[in-house]
């Protein structure tokens, strides 16, 4: 960590405790060093920080360009060297500044679904960690985050001392869910995704619900991969 981060760190770890009741599970799966792409679901702008302030990495998180232009976040964000994207297209120079932090050592922090999902239920994933994952050969490791759509809200009361919950999962690599294609990125995105969303509590885990997914063969087709792989599904 840079001594900017650390300091964000160290404040975050300490203050996330007095704003919700956090449930921290499996952190033991974080790799004390070397490259990983860290894979969650996206949920409330309060994921990040709740991320920053448990995992014990400097984390570079993909961040919307939009956010670099809002105060305060265009003085916050850029001393701690998240990856700017642009949404929408393919962003090449943020991919090429992703592949460059995990080839020295460092952790790429990714939401899968690429944008939040309001409803609080898990999206379907997109390509993108996939062919980073592929690109780099790092490992991947998951972490399903519920409980913080239920923190701050737009209308009164603003703010509620909930329960958020962290599961990390152990890490795996892309060789453990199946062999990449051109034409297979996508079902091996929602692979990826799988793993996250059986961490998640049952009501958050939308189209990788074990029912629901059986309507759509490739949320299908990517829990029963994940489950042969892991040796058991969804609880």
């Amino acid at each position: 960590m840079n001594y900017y981060y650390w300091a964000w760190y160290y404040f975050l770890r300490s203050v996330a405790p007095t704003v919700a009741r956090m449930k921290v599970h499996g952190l033991h799966h974080v790799p004390k060093s070397g490259p990983f792409l860290l894979v969650s679901n996206h949920i409330s702008l309060a994921d990040p920080p709740c991320l920053i302030g448990y995992v014990p990495r400097h984390v570079h998180f993909f961040t919307k360009a939009e956010a670099f232009e809002q105060w305060p976040l265009n003085v916050i964000l850029p001393p701690g060297e998240p990856i700017k994207i642009h949404r929408g297209r393919v962003d090449r120079q943020a991919l090429k500044l992703a592949e460059e932090f995990l080839r020295k050592g460092e952790v790429v922090g990714i939401f899968a679904e690429g944008t939040r999902a309001r409803s609080g239920e898990a999206q379907e994933a997109r390509a993108g960690v996939v062919f980073l994952a592929q690109r780099t050969n790092v490992p991947i490791v998951p972490v399903a985050i519920s409980g913080t759509e239920k923190i701050f809200s737009k209308r009164f009361p603003w703010y509620r001392h909930g329960t958020v919950q962290m599961s990390f999962g152990p890490p795996f690599t892309l060789a453990d869910i199946g062999t990449v294609t051109r034409t297979n990125r996508d079902m091996i995105a929602q692979r990826v995704m799988a793993r996250v969303a059986e961490l998640l509590p049952p009501g958050y885990r939308g189209v990788y619900d074990a029912e629901g997914s059986s309507q759509h063969p490739t949320k299908s087709t990517a829990l029963a991969g994940a489950a042969a792989d892991s040796g058991d599904g969804p609880s």
